[in-house]
């Protein structure tokens, strides 16, 4: 156990330096500035490859962690089903109450927000802080890292879910707080219910 959460506080290490970067990031160029940074560097290639990319960040994502855990760490599905729990309760709490209608970088910047179709939808202008897609990401990152168990893993697992981040700005639909957020979120969700999950075990 002690091992798994070595690698698990490694990457979370990570993703903090990551979110700090972030944070440097905007608070330099301002929250408009930075997504029009992102969001104005494309090409074709990018636009293809981050409108499907970005499906990483999408809640079906839990599905695999889910089936995994079912057919090989039973024990480890408190675990995944407190993170699902806590990563949706912040996620829309914040994104449905506290900070509801929030404009979105289509309706904001809509003279300069570079949209790409396919990405466009009925939630492209409204509800923009947090990033939903991005929180998941990282808390499945953060919740597999501690399964795998290896050290390429507390690197690349935060690097796909920071590249998730980037995606949802460079489609255009959210800033680089919300993203930023977002991050933060998985952050927190993860370490929650990893808590929990040692909690459960102690008790067991």
């Amino acid at each position: 156990q002690s091992k798994e959460y070595h690698y698990f506080r490694a990457a979370v290490l990570f993703s903090t330096m990551l979110a700090v970067l972030l944070s440097i990031f905007v608070a330099i160029y301002g929250k408009d500035q930075s997504f029009l940074m992102i969001n104005g560097n494309h090409s074709p290639q990018a636009d293809y490859f981050f409108n499907y990319f970005t499906f990483l960040g999408d809640g079906l994502i839990w599905v695999p962690i889910f089936l995994y855990t079912l057919l090989y760490r039973r024990d480890f599905f408190i675990a995944v089903l407190a993170a699902l729990i806590i990563w949706t309760f912040i996620t829309h709490f914040g994104k449905r109450v506290i900070f509801e209608g929030t404009p979105r970088p289509l309706r904001l910047l809509e003279d300069t927000a570079r949209a790409v179709p396919l990405m466009t939808g009925r939630d492209a202008y409204s509800n923009s802080f947090p990033s939903g897609h991005t929180s998941t990401a990282f808390t499945f990152a953060l919740l597999f890292n501690y399964l795998v168990k290896r050290k390429f893993a507390v690197y690349l697992f935060p690097l796909i879910a920071f590249l998730v981040g980037y995606s949802r700005v460079y489609l255009a639909q959210h800033f680089v707080t919300d993203v930023l957020a977002g991050t933060v979120i998985g952050i927190v969700s993860s370490y929650l219910a990893l808590d929990i999950y040692d909690r459960y075990r102690k008790k067991k």
